[in-house]
């Protein structure tokens, strides 16, 4: 089933990253499995990519644009070449879910800990962070 990712942040006013689509199992029907299932992929996907890609690369306008609609323009490449553990990954966002440092929302209503609910297709789940971030030091 093909549901739409929307990340927010408290304090702005446009979506850090704009809806994406996404590809879940049916079945999950709470906010840990969603959570989790997510975590996996994008850890998962993150671990696929090349480490330090080619020294010297560009950016085609097309990858440019794709790169602007989401809110992103990279190369797509990592830095770190440590494989991250999908485990910690998931064992963090969950207690971060519980510890309310983001909220859930699908469509317009909040998937609380321990909560059920039930995903169809094409509805829109919303990750708002909550927790502010310190700055950099002067």
């Amino acid at each position: 089933m093909t549901i739409f990712i929307r990340v927010k942040a408290v304090g702005k006013r446009r979506d850090v990253l704009e809806k994406q689509h996404f590809s879940v199992p049916d079945g999950l029907d709470c906010a840990e499995k969603l959570i989790e299932h997510l975590v996996r992929e994008n850890v998962r996907a993150y671990n696929d990519k090349e480490v330090d890609a080619v020294l010297l690369r560009c950016l085609s306008s097309k990858e440019i644009e794709d790169g602007a609609g989401i809110g992103k323009i990279g190369f797509g490449d990592r830095k770190n070449e440590s494989d991250q553990d999908e485990e910690e990954a998931v064992a963090n966002a969950l207690q971060c879910f519980a510890d309310s440092l983001y909220r859930v929302m699908i469509n317009s209503s909040e998937a609380l800990p321990g909560g059920k609910f039930r995903l169809s297709e094409g509805d829109e789940v919303t990750f708002i962070r909550l927790a502010m971030l310190a700055g950099r030091g002067f």
